[in-house]
């Protein structure tokens, strides 16, 4: 065995090589760890046999080889994927990440496949989420308790009081509300994380949603000075949706448009026809986000730019799970200084939610 050989048998995760014709041209011994196959002999055949011998994780032959990435295109460049395989109650993590392999001359000759072993990261991933959600339901209890009795004394019932106790109450009645927020931010996250999301799928029109949501925002716009305009282009498609979720969506985005738009602004709203169904727009005025910020944005509890304006950090990431629970995408656009627009697309009323836009 060569030295090279050594290094590769030894990593800690898998590698595979497929050639031009789907053969197995090379792997090391931990990816038969990791896939829980054993290769011996099956240098040079094809990858196509090895889901016989691929037992207990996968269900069937071919769901197995529409989901391992060693079917990819050898030309596609590269690509990572996250894939569960289940075996009763057991389940198997892995992380793909393959690329096409090319020769010394730039030739394509194949693909590289490199597999590791996730399922206790996402067993800790898991018990995490659960701890959160668990930790938060017990939390909300108490502060909707404090939370109601303080609005309770400065509605009068518990007699007069000082001008000092009075800015007193109000300032733990915001740090209620702030905190009563949060606790139901993580929790919805923690739902959508762990699977337990529930949706009530209708067919609707989106604008009925983001119509409530404009008309929810209405103070705030108005706290702020700006303004919030809704544009809809006529005989938009129904779309398969939570209209409250949804609602949700269009709130938050809303919202942070506001609340990062100069006085005298205008955040508009806009809804249009897509060859894959109807997308919603969200404009504002604002500061902008930096092109090197822009993956960061749908990150948990993030905040960027230099302009940050408190809040959770948790409302885009809740408005990106949201979206792709209803099998559409959202995404981002922004300069400095000239404003951001967000994005999201849902699939038309006869496509099935999850399918993807």
């Amino acid at each position: 065995m060569s030295f090279q050989h050594s290094i590769l048998d030894s990593m800690m995760s898998g590698v595979l090589v497929v050639d031009l014709e789907g053969r197995v041209a090379f792997f090391n011994r931990t990816v038969e760890q990791v896939l829980r196959i054993r290769f011996d002999d099956w240098r040079g055949r094809s990858v196509q046999d090895l889901a016989r011998i691929a037992e207990p994780f996968v269900v069937s032959k071919d769901e197995f080889l529409n989901t391992i990435g060693w079917l990819h295109p050898p030309y596609e460049p590269r690509r990572s994927q996250e894939l569960e395989f289940r075996a009763g109650d057991e389940s198997l993590w892995l992380r793909e990440d393959s690329r096409s392999l090319r020769d010394a001359q730039g030739n394509v000759i194949g693909r590289l496949l490199v597999y590791h072993d996730i399922s206790r990261e996402k067993a800790i991933d898991r018990m995490k989420t659960e701890f959160i959600s668990v930790a938060s339901h017990e939390l909300r209890t108490p502060m909707t308790s404090i939370k109601g009795s303080v609005d309770l004394i400065l509605s009068g019932f518990a007699g007069e009081y000082s001008a000092d106790t009075h800015e007193l109450l109000e300032i733990a009645q915001k740090s209620c509300d702030r905190l009563i927020r949060l606790i139901n931010d993580i929790l919805d996250l923690a739902k959508i994380e762990a699977g337990q999301i529930r949706l009530r799928v209708e067919h609707l029109p989106l604008a009925e949603a983001v119509h409530r949501a404009v008309q929810s925002v209405r103070a705030l716009a108005e706290q702020n000075g700006v303004r919030v305009t809704l544009e809809s282009q006529p005989e938009l498609p129904l779309v398969a949706m939570d209209k409250d979720r949804m609602e949700q969506v269009v709130t938050n985005l809303l919202s942070n448009a506001i609340k990062f738009s100069p006085p005298k602004s205008t955040v508009k709203v806009m809804l249009e026809h897509h060859e894959h169904g109807v997308q919603c727009i969200v404009e504002d005025q604002g500061c902008g986000i930096a092109a090197e910020d822009l993956e960061k944005v749908f990150a948990k509890f993030q905040q960027v730019g230099e302009k940050k304006k408190g809040g959770t950090g948790l409302g885009l990431a809740i408005c990106q799970a949201l979206v792709m629970e209803h099998g559409g995408r959202i995404w981002v656009e922004s300069e400095l200084e000239r404003g951001t627009r967000f994005i999201f697309r849902l699939p038309p009323a006869h496509r099935s939610v999850g399918a993807g836009a």
